[in-house]
C-alpha cells in the first residue's frame, strides 16, 4: 500500500513543481517585457535639428489637438488660416513656436509603453490623454516634421514621434517647460483688439434686436456712471445700470471671425461707443441662424482720434465678427432690462450719476 501512496505524492509533487516553474518563467518573462518597454537609451542634443531647414521651407503647419484641428499656410503676405478665410495669424505665435522647436533638447528616453503614455499626454488623437499633433509639410506636401507635444512638468516636456511608441523628456535652454498655447484654432487669431479705455468712454448708443434704441452718456471722464438721455420716459433702474452696455467695447473678444462678404447675415441690431479723445467705433450685428455676427467700422470725430480709427479699420475691413452670447447681451441689451418705463417727458439730468 506504501509504494503506491509514495508514487502518487512524487506525481503530485512533479506536477505541483511543474506549475510553479511555469508560473516563475511567466513573471521573468513579465519583467523583460516590461525593462524592455521602461528601457531608456541615451538620446542627447537637439530634438529637431533641421528645425532652421525645416522653417525655410515650410509651406503648411497642421495642428491636432485634444480639442481642435486646424491649419496654418504660408501665403504670399505672410501666415494665414484656410478655413477662417485665409485670415492671418498672430506673427508673434509664429515666432513663440519657432523658438521653442528650435530650443527643445532631449534630456533622456521615457516609457515606449503605451498604457502609460497618456498620463504624459501622448495618446494618439481622439483618445484620452491625447496630445497636440505638428505636423509640418514643404511645397510639394511633402512632411517635413511630424512631432507630438505633451505634457510639461517639473522642468521637463515630454514628446514622441507619431508612429512610434518611445516617448522622450526634453528640456529648454533657460531651464523652463512652458508650452506654448497652440492647440486652439482662436488662440491664433487676434480677437481682443478691441479695448477701448473705460474712462474715456462719452456716449454710447445702442439698437438692440427687440425694444427702442437708446443712448447713455457721461458728462466728463470723472463721472462714475452713464445718464440714460434717450429716450424720454424711461428712468434706469439703478445709477450704474447702463454702465455694462455702454462700455461694452472696454473688453471684448470674439469666438471666430470669416469673410464679411460671403456671410449671409440680416441687420438685427447696432452698437455706437464714442470716446472724449476723438474716436466713434460702430458694431452692425448681423444674425445667421442662431448665430450673431459684427461688423466693425470706426471713424475719427477729432484729429486725436485718426490714429485709433485708422489702426481698427485696418484691421477690421472685409472681416465679421463671431459674438458670445454674453458680449452679445452686453451689446445689444433692451432697454427694459435696464430701466423702467414711467410715462415722463425728461431724461436723465446731466452728471446724475450719484445713484440718488
Amino acid at each position: 500500500m506504501s509504494r503506491p501512496m509514495d508514487r502518487q505524492r512524487l506525481r503530485h509533487l512533479l506536477i505541483t513543481g511543474g506549475i510553479a516553474a511555469l508560473l516563475l518563467v511567466g513573471a521573468a518573462a513579465t519583467l523583460v517585457i516590461q525593462a524592455r518597454r521602461d528601457w531608456q537609451p541615451e538620446v542627447s542634443g537637439p530634438v529637431l535639428p533641421d528645425w532652421s531647414t525645416t522653417v525655410a521651407n515650410a509651406r503648411e503647419i497642421e495642428i491636432t489637438g485634444p480639442e481642435d484641428h486646424f491649419t496654418l499656410a504660408r501665403g504670399e503676405a505672410g501666415w494665414v488660416m484656410p478655413s477662417r478665410d485665409d485670415h492671418p495669424v498672430i506673427p508673434e505665435r509664429l515666432a513663440e513656436l519657432d523658438a521653442f522647436l528650435a530650443d527643445l533638447r532631449y534630456a533622456g528616453a521615457r516609457t515606449a509603453d503605451p498604457a502609460k503614455l497618456a498620463r504624459l499626454e501622448l495618446a494618439d488623437a481622439g483618445q484620452p490623454g491625447a496630445g497636440t499633433r505638428l505636423t509640418v509639410r514643404g511645397s510639394e506636401g511633402g512632411v517635413l516634421t511630424d512631432i507630438l507635444i505633451g505634457a510639461a512638468r517639473n522642468g521637463l516636456i515630454y514628446l514622441r514621434f507619431p508612429e512610434r511608441p518611445r516617448s522622450y523628456a526634453a528640456e529648454l535652454s533657460d531651464g523652463g517647460a512652458a508650452v506654448p498655447a497652440m492647440g486652439l484654432a482662436d488662440g491664433w487669431l487676434e480677437l481682443d483688439f478691441i479695448a477701448l479705455d473705460s474712462s474715456d468712454i462719452a456716449r454710447t448708443a445702442i439698437t438692440p434686436e427687440r425694444g427702442p434704441a437708446y443712448v447713455f452718456e457721461r458728462a466728463g471722464r470723472s463721472a462714475r456712471n452713464f445718464s440714460l438721455r434717450e429716450p424720454g420716459g424711461w428712468r434706469p433702474i439703478t445709477a450704474g445700470a447702463g454702465n455694462g452696455p455702454s462700455a461694452a467695447l472696454s473688453r471684448l473678444r470674439f469666438r471666430d471671425v470669416r469673410r464679411a462678404d460671403r456671410l449671409r447675415g440680416e441687420p438685427v441690431g447696432r452698437h455706437v461707443e464714442e470716446t472724449f479723445s476723438g474716436l466713434r467705433v460702430r458694431l452692425d450685428i448681423l444674425a445667421l441662424g442662431e448665430t450673431r455676427w459684427a461688423v466693425i467700422e470706426a471713424e475719427a470725430l477729432t484729429d486725436g482720434g485718426r490714429a485709433a480709427a485708422d489702426a481698427i479699420n485696418a484691421r477690421t475691413a472685409g472681416w465679421a465678427y463671431l459674438l458670445s452670447d454674453l458680449s452679445l447681451d452686453r451689446l445689444l441689451r433692451p432697454l427694459d432690462e435696464i430701466a423702467d418705463y414711467t410715462g415722463a417727458s425728461h431724461a436723465s439730468e446731466p452728471g446724475d450719476d450719484s445713484g440718488q
